[in-house]
């Protein structure tokens, strides 16, 4: 059984690589032949691209087709895709209760330590620099808000999705891959300066355990419940959607409300 699932997995993985490379030799080339022949309809095709792509482009924000062209983005990429295929949890199953650390830089915690008795935990994974990521804090602030008296929410800092010694986009916070822990949470705290909600925020251990446990990388929504994970958002960028878990806890409320009336008339 553990077998089959490698080998499932290393398909996917190999399946996914043959698919990114050749998708990305093929941008390539295409952008060297229209900067040669035709710059403005390389601005136009671009410009068309990230409009129907809100969630790589947020409100405010600019970028330049050459930044997604680069060896360090493919790197990024294929990275994303390996966190994602080779993840421990997934919907249905135990949560790993992975080890955290609180923002002050020292003091040990764990995951799962977050919940409370049977109350839904919403886990938000993500850093500043991922566009996307940025773009929901908002939604998930709120989040935290309609529906603190329900459910517990916490935010776990991870790496950085597009550090400045990394995948770098010029627009948005410019912030270097962290070092140390302490530079994780100098990070995760100028991000709540900006940002800030009422929800808990910790940050991963430098051997990135949350993140690949969960395959967060570069972002991702789960929600946890007796311990075991009731929902897995979909993957970031594309798929990071913080109404999916809203969409969870109404449904939570109803069920909570049917039981409740159920009681009642016994």
């Amino acid at each position: 059984m553990a077998l089959t699932l490698v080998t499932v997995r290393l398909v996917k993985f190999l399946a996914i690589y043959l698919a990114l490379s050749t998708a990305f030799l093929v941008a390539k080339i295409t952008l060297v032949f229209l900067d040669i022949f035709s710059p403005d309809a390389k601005n136009r095709l671009f410009q068309r691209v990230m409009a129907k792509d809100k969630a790589m482009c947020p409100k405010g924000e600019t970028y330049q087709v050459e930044e997604f062209l680069t060896l360090k983005s493919y790197k990024s990429l294929l990275y994303s895709q390996v966190i994602g295929i080779f993840k421990v949890v997934g919907k249905g199953r135990p949560a790993e209760d992975s080890a955290l650390v609180r923002l002050d830089g020292h003091t040990e915690t764990t995951l799962l330590s977050y919940a409370t008795g049977s109350r839904p935990l919403v886990v938000c994974f993500g850093s500043y620099t991922c566009p996307p990521f940025r773009d929901a804090l908002s939604d998930f602030a709120v989040l935290a808000e309609d529906y603190r008296n329900v459910a517990d929410f916490l935010l776990v800092y991870i790496e950085e999705a597009h550090p400045l010694d990394g995948w770098r986009f010029h627009s948005g916070p410019q912030i270097q891959q962290h070092r140390t822990v302490e530079q994780r949470c100098d990070a995760a705290r100028a991000m709540l300066h900006d940002r800030a909600g009422r929800f808990d925020v910790a940050v991963d251990t430098m051997g990135n355990a949350a993140n690949h446990t969960y395959g967060a990388f570069p972002d991702r929504l789960y929600v946890i419940q007796n311990g075991v994970v009731a929902h897995e958002g979909g993957k970031g960028p594309f798929l990071f959607n913080p109404s999916e878990v809203r969409n969870w806890l109404n449904e939570h409320l109803d069920a909570l409300d049917n039981n409740n009336n159920t009681n009642d008339r016994k």
